[in-house]
């Protein structure tokens, strides 16, 4: 059993999380001991509001028990928990391992709602589908996150993660155009390969199929990081031919043969990390003059054909939309995960984080356990002195990093500008602060 217990969030806000893993193989066992942890940690007049639980394989079976046990010792309000291929805490993530973690939130000020999602028929129209899940999720001027978890098997996301997007109330941004309220982030349960190996545990209720979550309301900030783990080669490219998926044409030519040339610039050294995985990433805001990470969203090229020149990729494209060519390898996602953080450490240090990474970036990707954890945990300590440096450049004892739990899923959501999607090969992070003052409601 680990925990991580952060630097008060100050009590203008009062806020607090608190994280932890157990590893006990009794399903019972465990989430007794991680509950009794968890609850030592909190003022008796400062309970938790909510705990978010990701449990491994080993204990999908007993998730009911699980919840029970964590609402008994922590007092929480609610509870929401998924089946995960592998989970993470603190800095740890178990891969093929048994274990349980959990993080808890006291959320003063802030309305904490539980909801399961009935997905509207697909033949409805997209506002009416929209209006439908604002009303299951809550979405309000006061919105801050959204975090959603579905069984793979039994929930068809091609329309609902855009009518998730579009659910979110909207106001006038500072430049006169709309903007939506709030953020929705999660993932897919990925604990079996088969329907009904997984188990979503929402308000009370457990199930082995469907999708649920709880929505943040009030006084709380959620940043989000969304981390492609990619970096863009080549020229940008604009589609001058497309139907459904198939690129046809890239400025005039053929998809092939334009993205034949963008290959052949890459030194032999990126050519052997692309391998047999090209990427390409389409711009999500084409007003944007000026393009960086975060920008893109970046989907797998599924085949091409030689003989029309066509290039078909795991999206829908449209002629008139800026593409750019991705590669993705261990040592650019270390690389993207720490940039993106570092431009969070212009805000204050989170209370705790909430991580959702693709069951895809664990150890036999980075080669070492516990890369995102680890990244995410200590990404806010202070910059360590001469003594306490090792000759890597790491800690030798690092801080006690922020508290922070999640799961590796079998497909991750998150923003990429103002729009919802669902990634792979992806680390989603939602970084809990207390408000500022502009944030307050």
């Amino acid at each position: 059993m680990t925990d991580r217990s952060p630097d008060p969030a100050g009590p203008r806000t009062g806020l607090r999380c608190r994280s932890g893993l157990s590893v006990r193989a009794d399903t019972y066992d465990a989430a007794s001991d991680l509950g009794e942890r968890l609850a030592g940690q909190f003022e008796a007049d400062a309970k938790p509001d909510l705990v978010m639980f990701f449990a491994t394989p080993e204990h999908t079976g007993r998730m009911g028990t699980v919840q029970d046990a964590l609402r008994a010792k922590t007092g929480a309000r609610s509870v929401v928990g998924v089946t995960g291929a592998g989970v993470m805490a603190g800095a740890t993530e178990r891969e093929r391992a048994t274990g349980i973690a959990a993080i808890a939130m006291h959320l003063p000020g802030v309305r904490v709602r539980p909801f399961w999602i009935e997905p509207p028929p697909s033949g409805d129209a997209p506002a009416d589908r929209a209006a439908s899940l604002s009303e299951q999720i809550g979405a309000g001027d006061d919105l801050r996150a959204t975090f959603f978890f579905a069984d793979p098997f039994s929930v068809p996301l091609v329309n609902l993660v855009p009518d998730l997007s579009a659910a979110r109330t909207h106001r006038v941004g500072p430049d006169g155009a709309s903007e939506p309220i709030g953020v929705v982030l999660g993932g897919m349960a990925s604990a079996g390969g088969q329907p009904g190996s997984n188990t979503l545990v929402c308000d009370g209720e457990v199930r082995s199929s469907g999708a649920m979550g709880v929505s943040l309301s009030g006084r709380v900030r959620v940043d989000t990081v969304v981390s492609q783990g990619c970096r863009p080669f080549g020229p940008r490219m604009v589609i001058t031919k497309a139907r459904g998926n198939l690129i046809l044409e890239l400025g005039g030519e053929p998809a092939v043969e334009a993205i034949r040339k963008a290959v052949q610039s890459l030194s032999d050294a990126d050519k052997q990390l692309l391998g047999g995985s090209l990427l390409v990433g389409r711009v999500i805001d084409d007003t944007k003059k000026h393009l960086g990470r975060g920008d893109y969203l970046v989907r797998v090229v599924l085949g091409a054909d030689e003989q029309s020149g066509a290039v078909a990729i795991a999206d829908l494209v449209r002629a008139g939309q800026t593409v750019r060519l991705h590669l993705h390898d261990a040592r650019t996602a270390r690389e993207d995960l720490a940039l993106l953080l570092d431009g969070q450490r212009l805000h204050a240090r989170p209370s705790g984080a909430l991580v959702f990474s693709c069951n895809s970036r664990g150890e036999r990707f980075f080669g070492d356990g516990g890369h995102d954890a680890a990244t995410i945990c200590h990404a806010f300590d202070p910059a360590p002195d001469g003594p306490r440096a090792a000759k890597t450049g790491r800690e030798v004892d690092p801080g006690s990093g922020i508290p922070l739990a999640g799961f590796f899923a079998a497909g991750e959501i998150g923003p990429i500008g103002d729009q919802i999607f669902h990634h792979g090969h992806t680390a989603v992070v939602a970084l809990i602060r207390g408000p500022e003052r502009d944030d307050q409601p």
